[in-house]
């Protein structure tokens, strides 16, 4: 298979102090390039070696490459040119110098790739020398020997003419080659019109020094004699070549190296420490590749797992970790808050299970809109590389792709996937037909749900179908939700039953009238339900919960023993009333109930509190953020505002209603979606008003409200259009008359007034929008007022300000200049809101609110986050005052704190809130 350099993920930089250049950048370049020009350092061994890293790849494409290279004559040299002595000679007599035998075995790798390549004319080196205008190489002044002339260039170019080109610095010396410091900037041909000129002018001046055209640098070919110095390590066959290659750093103590016959080269004897390997040398490297080899077996794998990779767990996730090994292939749920990294501990588990070889086969399954980052994570943080797999194609992580043939589910063993594509039918049976998995993976599984929760009627969604049929086609099931429980207690339920709910917890009415219960008044009949479930829960292998054991022993140790009687063992209780009417029992029982379920055993589940706590003990060195909430209620201005959005407002209301007299569930649908619009921004409702009249009603903003649809109308908005009534275009072009005139915004003048106090307080502020229609409308204000300074991320990718018009650049770019401050402003839409970790922000304003408060969790998530800088995150939530949103909104802040306190334990209250926002919104 070809692959061309566009089809490779490259950085805009790369450092040796961040990223490994040989892996991430030369060998992804080298296997895609059929030619490759490169401007190095002086000539001499160490740098010949480092020039050619990589380059075997080049050997299966049978590319071409020139190299130019300079050389550093010694004072020596400079005075013998300056009596006379032949340029050309002295040349030749500094190469001969400087190229001495390769010290480790990757250089001697290196120096048969290149002699191979010059033999074979696949390699061209020159000589550069700057030279004075009186010809000499140097100005009589004292020769700065450490000083490199030529700077660090590259031009790679791919079967189609693609070209990537890299430049580092002009100032690089020997010591930084020697210790191993490397950085230089990318620029890619087809990745805009800048870019192309740089990389046109990085090839003309590499060109003009090649055919030596350069003002002052003589240009000459490389000696004869020196050439073939380096042809003596030709190989009589291709040399071999693989990427592990590049990490053999041994060193060579070899007295003799047979040479290719067809240079002449009669030497017998290269150098005394040119001699055969050490024996006990060789002992020793056996026994450690041994080691590593059964590294599976050896106690100490877990050890070397966490101390192979770039982070450091928390103290939670190496719990869950730890409890995870001791009882695998146990299935679970790991439910921590927003935050609290299930992406880490997760990856910390597969780490281990691929290392010590107890799985083989693994999927994960993730929401479409974060597949990158784990790819991503998976191999920057864990080293772990699995196969991305989309539209029919597999990529790895080196971004190189291949098509499926057959069943594309038995084509890898690690895959990670869309469970927005797996959802789809076709795709439903080709997994469930493929082998068996040794552990299936389900991120954000909170998505695996029944259409109607509260009616707790059997109507699985795609997923959660799906799920319950995978369940028997792998070994171990690990679910990851933050929001486990969305409405109802069914649907915890329905995700505890995929991990193993047993006896009689296994039964969704025991289960559900269990916890609902614990909450009434007890009497006889229940009891005795709560004794039979507690009961069988410690019958199938249940343990009591220590800490509320210890803490109970402490307040008093002989009602411990009644309740470990009673709800342990089942002892008979033999006056009910009596028990009923003891409030310390009853208080104490239901605390022991809700503490000793399957749920403890089968869901791990961390909040900040729990952080908290192990600050207070000293566990951890840092406490983590608490957050400040801020509510700005925006009043409408009467004379345009307000008789503007009750005009849409009664349009929405009325083709809503129109909508479920005629079961048009599509355009009921949107028509929540125009309400929404609405609280977003005048401008946005316009937009969308305009699309509508010309028969566009769904934007890529509004494909993301999809998760949370019923599967009927996802169906009915598959083609993303709902036909325009006639009698609708009227209404429409009618409200669209009422836009021409709306004078100031009210809600974007105080938007900016809040934002230029906040960074009077911290150096940058983070804003949220629902859509990116109001995030254009914002940010054309924004542009004149912060300049380049202010930058976005959404659903379009990262854009920046230059030059007066936006560009798009990469993610990282975008996160890269936020975390270095160049970035003061960053507007995102509620596409990015996921995949984008902000920790070294303090402040988030929220100019559009979402209407599920699980929504803006995720959204102040992005911030809220271990390693968070600063002590207290600052939230500004915007809504219309007057209106049914801000009532909603008030409702939320008064009685739940919604925005302040961590979705976990009122995750019930607030996940009502969209559909009461939705009635809410379309009543008289």
């Amino acid at each position: 298979m070809v692959f061309l350099l566009p089809s490779h993920p490259w950085r805009i930089s790369y450092s040796s102090n961040e990223n490994n250049p040989i892996a991430d950048f030369y060998i992804p370049a080298l296997e895609r390039a059929v030619q490759y020009d490169r401007k190095s350092g002086f000539f001499n061994s160490a740098i010949l070696s480092k020039v050619a890293r990589g380059l075997g790849a080049m050997l299966y494409n049978e590319g071409k490459m020139r190299l130019i290279m300079g050389c550093q004559f010694s004072p020596q040299d400079l005075t013998a040119i300056q009596q006379g002595y032949e340029l050309k000679e002295a040349i030749s007599t500094c190469l001969d110098r400087e190229l001495e035998p390769p010290k480790t075995f990757v250089q001697l790798k290196h120096f048969e790739i290149l002699s191979w390549l010059i033999a074979h004319h696949y390699l061209e080196i020159k000589i550069a020398i700057p030279l004075k205008d009186n010809g000499l190489p140097e100005p009589d002044k004292p020769l700065d020997t450490r000083h490199i002339f030529h700077e660090k260039t590259g031009i790679f170019t791919d079967v189609e003419g693609n070209q990537l080109a890299f430049n580092g610095s002009n100032n690089e010396s020997i010591s930084g080659w020697e210790q191993n410091v490397e950085s230089f900037h990318v620029y890619c041909s087809w990745e805009g019109v800048r870019d192309l000129e740089r990389v046109n002018e990085e090839q003309y001046r590499f060109d003009q020094l090649w055919h030596d055209l350069a003002p002052n640098v003589r240009v000459f070919n490389i000696p004869e004699a020196v050439k073939r110095k380096l042809l003596r390590y030709t190989p009589t066959t291709k040399p071999t070549w693989t990427a592990a290659t590049e990490q053999d750093t041994r060193p060579i103590s070899i007295k003799e190296i047979p040479k290719n016959p067809e240079t002449s080269i009669n030497e017998t004897i290269i150098d005394s420490t040119e001699t055969q390997l050490n024996e006990k040398t060789i002992e020793a490297e056996k026994q450690q590749w041994q080691l590593l080899k059964e590294l599976h077996k050896h106690p100490g794998c877990l050890d070397y797992c966490l101390k192979s990779i770039p982070i450091t767990p928390w103290i939670h996730q190496l719990k869950i970790l730890r409890q995870m090994i001791d009882q695998w292939s146990k299935s679970a749920m790991i439910c921590d808050e927003v935050g609290l990294g299930k992406t880490i501990s997760t990856g910390v588990l597969l780490r281990y299970l691929l290392l010590s070889k107890q799985v083989k086969r693994v999927l994960i399954l993730v929401p479409a809109s974060v597949q990158p980052q784990w790819h991503e994570e998976l191999r920057e943080k864990f080293n772990l590389h699995f196969w991305s797999y989309d539209k029919g194609i597999f990529k790895n992580s080196y971004g190189e792709t291949c098509q499926s043939i057959e069943n594309p589910w038995n084509e890898k063993e690690l895959i990670l996937a869309s469970s927005h594509l797996v959802r789809r039918k076709e795709r439903t049976q080709e997994l469930l037909d493929a082998e068996n998995w040794d552990l299936v993976v389900l991120d954000e599984a909170h998505h695996a749900r029944r259409k109607s929760p509260q009616k707790r009627d059997d109507t699985p969604n795609s997923l959660l179908r799906l799920m319950r049929e995978l369940k028997d086609k792998t070994r171990s099931l690990l679910l990851l939700s933050a929001t486990p429980m969305q409405i109802d207690t069914i649907e915890i339920f329905d995700l505890l039953s995929l991990v193993d709910l047993k006896g009689e917890w296994q039964y969704q009415d025991n289960f559900c009238d269990y916890f609902d219960s614990l909450a009434y008044p007890p009497d006889r009949l229940r009891l005795e339900f709560w004794q039979r479930m507690s009961k069988d829960y410690f019958q199938q292998g249940g343990q009591l919960c220590p800490l509320l054991e210890q803490q109970l022993s402490k307040q008093d140790r002989l009602l411990l023993y009644r309740l470990k009687d009673i709800w342990q063992q089942g002892m008979a209780m033999v006056n009910h009333k009596q028990l009923c009417q003891d409030n310390n029992f009853i208080n104490a029982s239901r605390q022991f109930l809700t503490h000793n379920t399957p749920l403890k055993d089968l869901m791990f589940r961390h909040t900040r509190d729990t952080l908290r706590e192990y600050y207070r003990r000293g566990i951890l060195d840092k406490d983590v953020p608490r957050r400040v909430v801020f509510d700005n209620a925006i009043a409408l201005e009467s004379n345009r505002e307000v008789p503007l959005y009750q005009a849409v407002s009664n349009y929405v209301r009325h083709f809503y209603n129109l909508a479920q007299q005629e079961q048009r569930q599509g355009l009921g649908f949107l028509m929540t979606l125009y309400r929404r619009r609405l609280t977003s921004s005048f401008y946005a409702i316009k937009k969308s008003l305009e699309r509508r009249l010309e028969g566009i009603s769904i934007t890529e903003d509004d494909l993301t409200e999809l998760d949370e649809a019923d599967d009927a109308i996802i169906t009915g908005l598959e083609s993303y259009l709902e036909p325009t009534d006639p009698a609708e275009i009227n209404y429409l072009e009618d409200l669209l008359r009422q836009f021409e005139n709306t004078g100031e915004d009210t809600k974007l003048s105080a938007y900016i007034e809040i934002l230029r106090h906040e960074l009077t307080q911290r150096e940058s502020a983070i804003t949220f929008f629902q859509y990116t229609d109001t995030m254009d409308y914002v940010r054309d204000t924004l542009v004149q007022l912060y300049g380049n300074q202010v930058a976005c991320y959404s659903g379009r990718g990262g854009e920046l300000y230059e030059q007066g018009q936006w560009r798009i650049v990469k993610k990282e770019q975008i996160k890269r200049l936020f975390k270095e401050g160049v970035i003061k402003v960053l507007l995102c839409t509620k596409s990015a809101s996921e995949g984008l970790n902000l920790q070294t922000c303090g402040v988030i304003l929220m100019y559009s609110m979402p209407w599920n408060p699980m929504q803006v969790e995720q959204q102040i998530g992005r911030l809220d986050r271990i390693g968070q800088v600063y002590p207290t995150i600052r939230i500004h939530n915007f809504y219309y005052d007057g209106t049914v949103e801000a009532k909603v909104y008030r409702r939320l802040r008064d009685r739940i704190q919604a925005f302040e306190t961590v979705v976990g334990n009122l995750q019930p209250i607030l996940a009502q809130v969209p559909t009461f926002i939705e009635l809410q919104c379309v009543s008289p």
